[in-house]
This record gives structure tokens, C-alpha cells and sequence, in this order.
């Protein structure tokens, strides 16, 4: 197989553990840094990462992880189907970051007066690294399953060598003894016995 062949695949799969780190490190990057007194579920806290805030990035991260799995034992439909899916995985990420879902999630929690402070604390002041972390997960995300989609059905697949289609016909041609011991011992023959 030309290394041309294979290129496309060791592609996606370098896009998907990408976006995997990317989307682990979103999980634990700040989102939010917090004024001093601030309370964050029954706790004082200076930052809120992105696992803090929303649930999806190690779900995430888990699923680029396994479409890893998945891009180098499908084929065909099958492997065009799961670009899709992971496109479609990178524009819900997209829409959730610049929606700003995880400070929807920090404003609708309620505000605490952390003990020893006299007024609520004033607004969190947003980062970036989470977010862009976050972006970059989903742009590398879709770039696998656009590859996928696109070239998919081109790409090999793992073991693919072990099941190349000539093979049956190989062994018709050259039979091989050892084989019909097999065959007698898996009908329940003793293959040692000769016909009489």
C-alpha cells in the first residue's frame, strides 16, 4: 500500500488526538478568574476552569479518543458516517464556546459572600485560554471528520491486509492439508483415522 493511501488516515488521526488534549486542557484551563471573595459552590475560589463550568470537554475528549479506534476499524459508508458525526460534534462545540454556555452556567449560580468578606464579590473577569483551547478542539475536530467524509471510503483499514479480497481465491486454488485436519476435528472426526 503506497504511503499516499495512507497519509489521509494518520492525518485524521492526528487531528483527533489533538482535539482530544485540546478539549482535556479546555476542561481544566480557567474560564473564569474570580474577584477575591468569591464563592463557587459552597467553596472560596480565585478560578473556574472549564470542568468547573459545563460537563461536556472530557465527554468530548473521550469521544475524539475513541473515533480514533473507530477511523481504523471502519471503512467504506461506515467511516464517511463518522466524519459527519464528528463535524457535527465540532459546530455544537463552536456554538456552545461562543455562546458562552459555561458563563451562563456561573451566572446562574447563586452569588456567595464568602465568610469573612462584607459584600458580595464584585464580576468575574473572563479568560481565554479555556475558550480558545476549546475553538481550536472544535476546528481540529471538524478537519478529521471533513477528511473523513470527504476521503473516507479511500483510506485503509486496519487489518485490511489480513482480509484482502484474493484470498479465498488463493486458498481454493492451493489447498492445505492442515486445514482438512482442522475441518475433521471441528465436524468431530478423528483425522488421524484413514477412510476405510
Amino acid at each position: 500500500m503506497a504511503d499516499s493511501e495512507r497519509r489521509p488516515l494518520w492525518i485524521v488521526v492526528a487531528l483527533l488526538v489533538l482535539a482530544a488534549a485540546g478539549l482535556w486542557a479546555a476542561s481544566s484551563l480557567t474560564w473564569l478568574d474570580l474577584p477575591p471573595g468569591s464563592g463557587y459552590e459552597g467553596e472560596l475560589r480565585e478560578s473556574l476552569t472549564g470542568g468547573d463550568l459545563v460537563p461536556w470537554p472530557g465527554p468530548l475528549a473521550l469521544l475524539a479518543l475513541a473515533a480514533v479506534a473507530a477511523a481504523l476499524a471502519l471503512r467504506g459508508v461506515a467511516r464517511r458516517l463518522l466524519g459527519v458525526v464528528l463535524a457535527a460534534a465540532a459546530v455544537w462545540v463552536t456554538v456552545l464556546v461562543l455562546g458562552g454556555s459555561a458563563y451562563e452556567a456561573y451566572e446562574a449560580a447563586p452569588a456567595v459572600r464568602a465568610p469573612g468578606y462584607d459584600t458580595l464579590p464584585g464580576s468575574p473577569s473572563r479568560t481565554w485560554w479555556g475558550p480558545a483551547a476549546a475553538l481550536a478542539s472544535a476546528a481540529l475536530l471538524a478537519s478529521a471528520g471533513m477528511l473523513l467524509a470527504w476521503r473516507g471510503h479511500r483510506m485503509p483499514r486496519m487489518g485490511a491486509k489480513y482480509s484482502a479480497p484474493g484470498d479465498e481465491r488463493r486458498r481454493a486454488a492451493a489447498p492445505d492439508p492442515d486445514a482438512d485436519l482442522w475441518k475433521a476435528l471441528s465436524e468431530g472426526k478423528d483425522p488421524t483415522e484413514r477412510d476405510r
